[in-house]
């Protein structure tokens, strides 16, 4: 390939990833919009912190039981048209909560976001297979990964400003004009999107040819081992973080006597690390054979970190480092695990296999604080660190798993060779 042709490549790879990195910083913003105007909710309509926390649950539960349809719709309809679409009703379900009167209104719009937010990770993945060059395809999931990171960051302190300045309904117009703008530069780019779905001629191609798509043959592909063994490492993967970043600070203060404060500079760093060690992540996806090896290998680090975290009442320093390693081992798999899901993936198939094995994250995100809140009201403080132990030994049996011949696309790597 020429210089030139390289170049024009590279550009075409900057601006689809650009593109679809910002309809994901929306996604994650919106996620995160939510929970920061609680306190003006209860403050205003006189909701209480219970039902706004179902609400928030509603949401989520809406997002996961909406994704597999999602990724049945982009891969029949195309990626482009499903993500517009789930993009408008998200944000269109934003701006008509500007104007809610009371909870139940609030609640029903908050499901109907939560139903169009499902779309993303189907859509996006779709569009960066079909249209990202096969050797950025590691930095180019990174980059995405990274961009929803900095929509979580953002959202906080953006939404209470708002909130604080002007007042939260007019917060909520604000962020849905955001999205609008965001929605409005992607249709103008419409053209340069690419869908890594079947072509209707393509599909009556293969429909001639005896292959006619059926619903038992959908089944088979979601319910076959290589599927449901990177679904169960998704679910496995969010139940571990759960439990450094969301329980860490009463467990730390319980077990070694570690000050809120100090415990939070070390989750926080956690978190910030985590973030950062995508982009190092995409990188080491696109230059390694083996993620699967690459995967069991950090996360088998991370054990040993957080079993220091666990016996060792260590120096405040020495603890903000093992948090930072940990997070960095949890942040710089992410790439690899996407590429996982792209090497079992066949054709025209992406929608629907990305869509049902990041429910697994959504599984796992329900049911994680559950389980670790009984750990914390019936158990020592260090089994909370323990029970993450278990669920990072997991990640790595699982993704070790022979995963077994299936029809992958053209170019990858067979992951149990």
């Amino acid at each position: 390939m020429s210089e030139a042709a390289t170049a024009d490549v590279a550009r075409n790879d900057v601006k689809i990833l650009s593109l679809v990195s910002a309809g994901h910083f929306c996604s994650h913003f919106y996620m995160l919009a939510l929970p920061a105007l609680f306190i003006f909710l209860n403050k205003d309509m006189g909701i209480s912190f219970t039902l706004l926390g179902a609400m928030l649950s509603a949401r989520y539960v809406a997002t996961g039981m909406a994704q597999v349809p999602a990724g049945f719709m982009v891969d029949r309809y195309g990626a482009k048209t499903v993500l517009m679409l789930g993009m408008f009703v998200m944000v269109a379900a934003f701006a008509v909560m500007a104007f809610a009167p009371n909870y139940w209104v609030l609640m029903l719009l908050v499901i109907i976001g939560g139903v169009g937010d499902a779309v993303f990770h189907p859509a996006d993945y779709a569009i960066l297979n079909g249209s990202v060059s096969e050797a950025r395809m590691g930095r180019a999931f990174s980059i995405h990964t990274f961009s929803g990171h900095l929509g979580f960051s953002a959202a906080p302190v953006a939404i209470t400003f708002m909130s604080t300045l002007w007042d939260w309904r007019v917060a909520l117009l604000v962020v849905a004009g955001f999205g609008l703008a965001i929605l409005a530069l992607l249709l103008t780019q419409w053209s340069s999107l690419k869908d890594d779905v079947l072509t209707s001629k393509r599909r009556k191609e293969k429909e001639a040819n005896g292959e006619k798509e059926k619903m038992g043959d959908h089944a088979r592909l979601l319910f076959s081992r290589p599927v449901l063994v990177l679904f169960a490492f998704f679910a496995m993967s969010t139940l571990a973080g759960n439990g450094l970043h969301a329980f860490a600070i009463p467990a730390l203060n319980a077990l070694h006597g570690t000050s809120a404060i100090d415990a939070g500079f070390a989750v926080s760093t956690y978190m910030l690390v985590s973030s950062f060690a995508v982009l190092a992540g995409g990188f080491i996806a696109d230059n390694i054979q083996r993620q699967d090896r690459f995967a069991a290998l950090i996360y088998s680090i991370s054990i040993v970190t957080v079993l220091m975290i666990t016996f060792f009442s260590v120096h405040y320093a020495l603890l903000v480092f093992f948090f930072g390693l940990t997070g960095f081992c949890h942040g710089v798999i992410r790439p690899a695990r996407d590429m996982m899901v792209r090497e079992v993936t066949p054709e025209g198939s992406s929608g629907k296999v990305f869509g049902f094995i990041f429910t697994g994250q959504n599984v796992g995100g329900g049911i994680a604080p559950i389980i670790l809140g009984f750990v914390l009201d019936n158990f020592p403080p260090q089994y909370i660190f323990f029970t993450s132990i278990i669920f990072m030994a997991l990640c790595v049996g699982t993704i070790l798993l022979p995963r077994g011949p299936m029809t992958k696309r053209r170019g990858a790597a067979t992951p149990a060779e």
